[in-house]
């Protein structure tokens, strides 16, 4: 993802509601807010074009086999959020 943690945090928080979205190192654990998720990160090379650099995340959402169907749909309503211009 084009964005930082801080991005992120921002993101989960206005999901979901301010103090959701918190990273512990590079795990954001979102079961304590009721959704069956694991957001889990780690720095990815500097995109650059031109003079223009970008900061990049390799992110990873893990959850259970059996909380598949709600974590698919909370990655699919948080896609949408990040969204900009109506995607």
């Amino acid at each position: 993802m084009g964005c930082s943690r801080p991005d992120l945090e921002r993101w989960v928080d206005e999901l979901m509601g301010p103090g959701t979205g918190r990273f512990v190192e590079d795990r954001m654990d979102l079961r304590h807010a009721g959704v069956p998720i694991v957001i889990a990160v780690c720095d990815a090379p500097v995109r650059v074009l031109g003079l223009v650099q970008f900061r990049e995340l390799d992110v990873r959402f893990d959850y259970a086999t059996q909380d598949r169907d709600a974590a698919r749909a909370w990655i699919a309503r948080f896609d949408r959020h990040t969204q900009r211009g109506g995607g």
